[in-house]
C-alpha cells in the first residue's frame, strides 16, 4: 500500500471516532477498535505487542516507557491492525497456542520493514492529522514555525518534539 493512502486511512479513522482537536486519544479508538490495552514489563528493546488470539486482540505497551512513546506505541499497534498486517511467524510473531504476537521493537524505525514504515506513519498521521495541524498552525499567526512553536505543538499533541519535526517535515509545513 502507498504511503498516502496509509496516512489517509489514518487520518479517516480518527475523523471517524469524533477526534476533533488535539491531542487524538488513540487509546479511546484502540478500544472503539476492540482492542484492550495492557502495560507490561517487556524486554527492554520492544515497545509494544499487537496480541491477536481467541480471546481477543490487545496492545501491550513498555509500562517504562515514557506516555508519548505509548502513545505513538498505540498508533503503531492500530495500523498494524487497521491495514491488516499478517505477519509470518518469525522474527516480528510469535505463535502460541493460537495465539499471534507482532511486536515493536528496533526494526519498526529503521524503514527497511515495509509494514513498520507503513504502521509508522499510520501512527504520525492517527496522532497529528493534517487538518488539526493546520488549524493549530493557523492559530499560531506566524509566518514560518519557530523551535518554540514547535514545541508548543508537540505538547499540544501530546507528540514527542522528534515525531512532530518528522511529522511537520513530511508535510511541508517546516
Amino acid at each position: 500500500m502507498n504511503l498516502k493512502t496509509v496516512r489517509s486511512n489514518a487520518e479517516a479513522l480518527a475523523r471517524h471516532h469524533g477526534q476533533n482537536q488535539a491531542p487524538v486519544d488513540v487509546e479511546r479508538i484502540a478500544g472503539e477498535l476492540g482492542l484492550k490495552i495492557l502495560r507490561a514489563n517487556l524486554p527492554e528493546e520492544v515497545s509494544g505487542l499487537l496480541v491477536s488470539g481467541p480471546t481477543g486482540e490487545f496492545i501491550v505497551l513498555q509500562e517504562s516507557d515514557s506516555p508519548k512513546r505509548q502513545r505513538f506505541t498505540v498508533g503503531h499497534e492500530i495500523g498494524h491492525h487497521y491495514l491488516k498486517h499478517q505477519f509470518a511467524a518469525g522474527e516480528h510473531v510469535h505463535v502460541d497456542k493460537g495465539h499471534y504476537v507482532s511486536q515493536r521493537g528496533p526494526r519498526s524505525s529503521t524503514g527497511l520493514d515495509p509494514k513498520e514504515t507503513e504502521a509508522n506513519q499510520f501512527a504520525a498521521a492517527l496522532l497529528m492529522p493534517t487538518r488539526l495541524l493546520q488549524q493549530a498552525i493557523t492559530g499560531l499567526g506566524v509566518p514560518h514555525l519557530l523551535d518554540h512553536h514547535v514545541s508548543n505543538l508537540a505538547e499540544a499533541f501530546n507528540v514527542s518534539e522528534q515525531s512532530m519535526i518528522i511529522r511537520l517535515n513530511s508535510l511541508g509545513l517546516l
